[in-house]
């Protein structure tokens, strides 16, 4: 499961800065393993068209980066101290987050790709998840249960899902994912919402009332939901099928679906975890793994799905076949336990390679048949990586680009 993050205007400046000579960067060529460092930490957000997005950490500022050389593009903004821009959506024609200030979260943004403001939208508690843009909407929800919809290139308010803003019962809102409808879960249900206009299409709500929806995915107009109690294939508002299911903390995730089953991690206690499957058309379950172990306190187990294969992260790296849990093959990780997994296309190829974390500062690349294609290191603790032309990796202290598989 991947999580979302979205963001008026107290402390932000509004201007871009353009120019190629304003960060500091180092070409430090293949001798030291990688082809450029950038010396301000962050958060990569995404790499498109041959820029790296990200933001700093030091200043908040947005920065765009020449994915080839590392020079600094342009840069957007600042948000020092405890205001915060939210991940970036960047599409090819935009750049679209929401910012928030120690007290609220109260706006909305829309940059062109070359850093100049496009528009800006006053929104109360938008702000702490990104948004999601879907051909030419921007959908982003809301601390106070509210879903809406701008006009990717105006910003043109298109519509607000109808709750009552200053009811205090409500809860915040999550977008679960845009299909056909926008899948939205707030409130303790599950709503679907029309993309065009706003309106309710269906609403489901767990029979018991103390039931609280702990995760939600979307697969070919099923909705698949997890409570404290139960897991449950939704369509049209109505139980296809039901299955009880203990999750013992809010922890439990959907890890995906593949091989029509639905995959669910849950931790049994602080240590250890259980990978269950659910038939998608009939609900039947079955144990995957009874046992994973967590190497250590601050490590949960990584799993992810992906073209019929279900992936395993813990002290070691797993990969097993989706339609009946037998083990394909185990790699040993060297530098520590498994603490983040990417899984990347291979162009033109049909075939993927997972880049996995291992410990602090350590990324390897495993293809579809368990062997290693990609290794390398770098200063301080990774935050986040990205995968494309080049490795790109994210530290507190710089942000590094790592020579590629095929240039290492």
């Amino acid at each position: 499961m991947d999580r979302r993050t979205a963001l008026g205007v107290t402390g932000v400046i509004g201007s871009s800065v353009l120019g190629g000579c304003l960060g500091g960067f180092t070409d430090n060529g293949s001798d030291t393993g990688y082809q450029w460092r950038y010396d301000t930490g962050g958060e990569l957000d995404a790499v498109s068209q041959g820029v790296v997005f990200a933001r700093e950490r030091s200043n908040g500022q947005i920065v765009a980066l020449d994915a080839t050389t590392g020079e600094r593009r342009w840069v957007y903004g600042e948000a020092g101290g405890m205001d915060a821009y939210s991940e970036l959506a960047v599409t090819e024609t935009g750049i679209y987050f929401g910012y928030c200030t120690d007290d609220d979260c109260i706006g909305l943004y829309g940059l062109d790709t070359d850093g100049e403001e496009r528009w800006r939208a006053d929104t109360v508690g938008t702000g702490r998840t990104s948004p999601f843009v879907v051909d030419g909407t921007v959908y982003v929800a809301s601390d106070v249960g509210v879903v809406r919809a701008f006009d990717a290139k105006t910003g043109e308010g298109l519509w607000t899902d109808g709750i009552d803003e200053s009811d205090e019962t409500t809860s915040g809102s999550r977008i679960v994912d845009i299909a056909d409808a926008v899948y939205v879960e707030k409130n303790a249900a599950l709503v679907v919402i029309e993309r065009d206009e706003g309106s309710t299409r269906w609403r489901y709500q767990p029979d018991n009332g103390d039931a609280q929806i702990i995760d939600a995915a979307v697969s070919n107009g099923v909705a698949y939901v997890v409570t404290g109690e139960y897991v449950v294939a939704v369509v049209d508002g109505n139980e296809v099928w039901r299955q009880p299911f203990e999750a013992d903390d809010v922890q439990t995730e959907i890890a995906g679906i593949a091989s029509n089953r639905l995959f669910v991690l849950t931790n049994t206690d602080r240590h250890e975890s259980r990978l269950y499957a659910f038939d998608v058309a009939t609900g039947e379950r079955d144990l995957v793994l009874e046992s994973l172990e967590h190497p250590d306190e601050e490590s949960d187990p990584f799993v992810d799905v992906h073209d019929g294969v279900v992936y395993v992260g813990t002290d070691r790296f797993r990969a097993l076949e989706a339609a009946t849990g037998h083990e394909h093959w185990s790699v040993t990780v060297d530098g520590g336990p498994i603490r983040a997994m990417t899984i990347v296309e291979a162009k033109g190829a049909g075939d993927h390679t997972v880049f996995v974390r291992a410990g602090a500062n350590r990324l390897i690349g495993v293809d579809s048949g368990g062997e290693r294609t990609w290794e390398g290191t770098v200063d301080g603790m990774i935050r986040n990586y990205l995968v494309g032309e080049s490795v790109f990796v994210a530290t507190d202290e710089g942000i590094y680009a790592l020579e590629g598989q095929d240039d290492s």
